[in-house]
């Protein structure tokens, strides 16, 4: 057999796909295939050597983690408050001026800062946020506790709301009230009165909260300083209030880290990896070592595991890149990427 059918290395890059641009209608993109000119023969696996790639994802990321849910008043859907960035890439419409969008945050504090001026009077509308306030709450950071804070304007008490609260997910997915969905452009109504637009990014079971601190889930149990308050979140058997003297500490420190992996997914490793998703096709999974918009450069270990089941025949490699949360991860069209594979014959 010809020794061109049996690379022992072989490199792919995104930039090699002639059809890299045309994959998403924004240009961003998430994964690529490189056609090889001579197909590999009679593989018997393949591992990843290294990769190189240009880290694009934020401390808070676009898709799933830019609301903030807070209770004003008594716990109920109807006081159910929140306060929001618009994404990274955000788009207004030209009537559409008061907004915050996500950006790259050196410290907490500038986070804070931005919260801040996203809770103010000007910097969001009722009409595309109907759970906005302004002027409702107040954002802090402790440097020494290093635990962001969050206070009430001294006339209505507040309380955090977890993730997974039975309020919060009926909000984004407008059980009860279809019209009170957080939107981020074009607010109108169709026949049913249902408001029409498109939707602020969320992901279930996800929010802002966890990564300011807030990170308690509706059924736990956070530290008591009463019998009907708690440190946290509001949860199903605590609830946490505040006033402008008395502000609600989170209860963990701020993760703004964005994502912690990468995993990689590659179209020819049928069965061999598998995620904690149930996600198939996983070649490896890269630490992210490298800030956001810094270079991640990896190079896994000399230790020999190859993904075994793999084509007899290759002619074609597609690589998918996914968060820890399984969400594809976006990188601009001037990002490389590029990867490096062992071949075992």
């Amino acid at each position: 057999m010809s020794f061109a059918n049996r690379p022992d290395k072989i490199c792919c890059d995104a930039f090699s796909d002639a059809t890299l641009e045309n994959q998403n209608p924004n240009g961003v993109y998430s994964r690529f295939t490189n056609r090889l000119t001579t197909p590999i023969l009679n593989a018997k696996g393949i591992q990843l050597l290294n990769a190189n790639f240009v880290n694009p994802i934020l401390q808070l990321n676009d898709a799933s983690q830019l609301m903030f849910f807070y209770y004003a008043g008594t716990i109920s859907l109807a006081n159910l408050k929140c306060i929001r960035l618009l994404p990274s890439n955000y788009v207004p419409p030209d009537t559409y001026t008061s907004f915050t969008r996500n950006e790259y945050f050196n410290t907490v504090q500038e986070l804070v800062v931005a919260l801040n001026r996203a809770a103010s009077a000007g910097n969001d509308d009722a009409t595309y946020n109907p759970g906005w306030t302004a002027g409702q709450v107040t954002f802090s950071y402790d440097s020494n506790t290093r635990r962001i804070s969050v206070a009430g304007n001294g006339t209505t008490t507040i309380a955090p709301a977890a993730a997974d609260d039975p309020n919060v997910l009926d909000r984004l997915k407008g059980t009860t009230t279809p019209t009170n969905r957080i939107r981020m452009n074009t607010y109108v109504t169709n026949s049913g009165g249902y408001a029409l637009g498109v939707l602020q990014p969320f992901v279930l079971g996800q929010s802002m909260n966890s990564r300011l601190g807030f990170a308690m889930s509706y059924f736990a149990r956070g530290l008591y300083w009463s019998a009907s308050s708690q440190v946290g979140c509001a949860t199903s058997i605590g609830v946490p209030s505040s006033s402008a003297a008395y502000p609600v500490a989170a209860d963990a420190n701020p993760i703004l880290i964005g994502a912690q992996n990468v995993n990689v997914y590659c179209s020819v490793v049928t069965g061999s990896g598998l995620d904690s998703l149930n996600g198939k096709n996983l070649l490896a999974t890269i630490p992210l070592e490298a800030p956001a918009l810094n270079v991640n450069s990896y190079t896994t270990s000399s230790v020999e595991k190859p993904a075994l089941s793999i084509p007899n025949e290759i002619y074609e490699l597609t690589f998918e890149f996914r968060d820890d949360y399984g969400s594809p991860i976006p990188f601009p069209p001037n990002y490389s990427t590029s990867l490096v594979l062992s071949v075992f014959y």
